[in-house]
């Protein structure tokens, strides 16, 4: 296990069983995937611990890191990944915890703390950031072209007056967000937040991920979610802007923007055909937002402000690209003389 803890004897005498749980498999992959060291590294900031200050340490950062994966990958809250930790032998090995070690009494408290600091010092980003880049280093992003889009996240709250939004600016609520706003969208209104992803056209591997309030226009992030080494650029009618066209004129990139009909000049019949070429490749960027809705439970962000579900929304970013990244490697693994 990459970066993970040595096995105990109790451990070993488990891995000679014959039969082992497709979970357990896929996990195992997913850990030999990612060093998690530099990860551990990266987070070291947020343990303000030392021989002369004193304090309580903190628990085990590889624990703790690990256990997010987890929380975010099966949709769990702080009591159900307890409750799976102590049951699941599974979840125990790839969070690095060994059968002769009690199972760490790290909820719910010290699990708020952990994911507090990781989002105040923006270290989800910086985690995101450090596992593309292995994802990298492994030949994975393709690079020919990125497709950017962005997916409704609801709020498990419900949309705020003018008034009582003055109201909580006066005398804040922990328990109400307020950093959710609301939006249009097909003739209905939705109160939340928007997911934004930049997608490698081949791999389908999120490149670059931001998480706005919900009334935030699409169009407004498309810079942030370019990486400026691909060779196209792909995405709706709502990111059509004449300066992102001719950014991607002077980086040599084909633009691959859906035309947008007006009142004035409806699209033409080549326009039509266009577009709807272009739809074919841009539904690649559906996969992501589906799986993370469905295998994430990505369907309402549940925390109360937007550092906490941006947190939530990255590490699901997270496990696309790791879920994806196995079946890539996989599929490349050789098979005698033959590339499967």
């Amino acid at each position: 296990m990459a970066g993970g803890n040595q096995l105990s004897f109790g451990d070993g005498l488990l891995s000679n069983r014959r039969k082992i749980s497709k979970l357990s498999k896929h996990l195992a992959t997913l850990d030999q995937i990612i060093d998690w060291q530099p990860l551990v590294r990266e987070i070291a900031i947020i343990d303000k611990t030392d021989a002369k200050t004193g304090g309580r340490p903190r628990k085990n950062p590889l624990w703790m890191i690990k256990a997010t994966f987890l929380q975010s990958l099966f949709s769990l809250s702080d009591p159900q990944l307890e409750d799976q930790l102590i049951d699941r032998l599974s979840f125990q090995r790839f969070v690095g915890i060994n059968l002769d070690q009690e199972i760490p009494d790290f909820f719910p408290k010290p699990r708020e703390r952990f994911k507090e600091a990781l989002s105040a010092h923006n270290l989800d980003q910086r985690i995101f950031e450090l596992i593309n880049q292995q994802l990298e280093d492994k030949g994975l992003m393709i690079k020919k072209g990125t497709i950017i889009d962005a997916s409704i996240l609801p709020s498990s709250g419900r949309p705020l007056s003018d008034k009582k939004r003055e109201k909580l600016s006066e005398q804040p609520s922990t328990q109400i967000d307020t950093d959710a706003k609301s939006t249009r969208k097909g003739g209905r209104y939705y109160f939340g937040y928007k997911g934004h992803i930049g997608v490698d056209v081949e791999s389908k591997l999120i490149r670059k991920a931001t998480f706005t309030p919900a009334n935030t226009h699409d169009s407004r992030e498309t810079e942030k979610l370019v990486s400026y080494d691909e060779k196209a650029l792909f995405g709706d009618k709502a990111y059509l802007d004449g300066h992102h066209k001719y950014s991607a004129r002077h980086y040599g990139w084909y633009y691959g923007v859906l035309d947008k009909a007006t009142r004035s000049q409806p699209l033409s019949g080549s326009q039509k055909k266009r577009n709807r070429k272009l739809n074919s490749v841009r539904a690649a960027v559906e996969h992501p937002f589906a799986w993370m809705k469905t295998k994430a439970g990505l369907v309402a962000m549940r925390a109360k402000n937007q550092t906490r579900n941006r947190l939530r929304f990255i590490f699901a970013c997270i496990g696309w690209n790791l879920s994806r990244a196995r079946f890539l490697l996989e599929k490349s693994k050789p098979m005698g003389s033959v590339a499967l």
